[in-house]
């Protein structure tokens, strides 16, 4: 009888050692989960800075070297490029903050999820909007320092005729209807696929990461 007593007593000291058991692994698994989709989107934050630094340094390298004349070109890609770099510094102190492992992961990682959420929202949106920008002001600084050396008057010697040569194209390329037809056609086109395309890369980068770790974080909340 006694022994039979023991019996069950030492069966619910177990079932009582096993119950955190089962849960500490699960919490474990899913913080180390949630670690992993972060590594992910730091890299891929990684890639994108390597894409545009050596994409960036390149042009300007060219503009600089070969097509001094629009220099102004370079002066933009060195702005949109400085801005980025902004944003690449804020959003990867952002991800080592969600990364830390001495945190409690889900007292700070919902509130950083929404923070990461805007960051990603406004890169979404300041790429799609500064695209048509950036290629609207580039047309502009290439209109205005062309010069159109098929014109009679560029072989005619004084100042006065050299400086009335770099209106000629200004003036030719504004009343061209085709040319403006065409310029804002591009543009158009640029608009539009630059919404689709940042769309499907922003979300392949980072939102399909950003949705895998709202359902680690309610998974850890139940788990909790």
């Amino acid at each position: 009888m006694e022994l039979d007593s023991l019996k069950d007593i030492w069966k619910n000291l177990d079932e009582e050692d096993l119950q955190p058991a089962k849960e500490v692994p699960i919490l474990s698994m899913l913080q180390k989960r949630s670690q992993s989709t972060i590594a992910r989107l730091k890299r891929n934050l990684n890639r994108e800075l390597i894409a545009v630094v050596v994409i960036y340094s390149i042009t300007i390298w060219y503009i600089i070297t070969y097509q001094q004349m629009y220099s102004e070109l370079s002066v933009l890609l060195g702005l949109v490029g400085g801005a980025f770099l902004f944003y690449y510094y804020r959003k990867s102190k952002l991800l080592n903050q969600m990364q830390c492992v001495a945190c409690e992961v889900r007292s700070n990682l919902k509130q950083q999820l929404v923070t990461l959420e805007k960051y990603v929202r406004f890169y979404f949106i300041a790429g799609t909007i500064l695209t048509p920008l950036a290629y609207f002001a580039a047309g502009v600084i290439i209109l205005f320092n062309a010069q159109d050396f098929n014109s009679p008057l560029a072989d005619v010697p004084g100042s006065d005729t050299q400086a009335s040569v770099s209106t000629i194209p200004v003036v030719a390329h504004i009343s061209n209807h085709r040319f403006f037809v065409l310029f804002i056609s591009i543009g158009a086109v640029l608009t539009v696929g630059s919404y689709f395309l940042n769309r499907w890369l922003i979300n392949k980068m980072y939102g399909q990461h950003i949705q895998k770790l709202k359902e680690l974080l309610y998974q850890m909340e139940e788990e909790g």
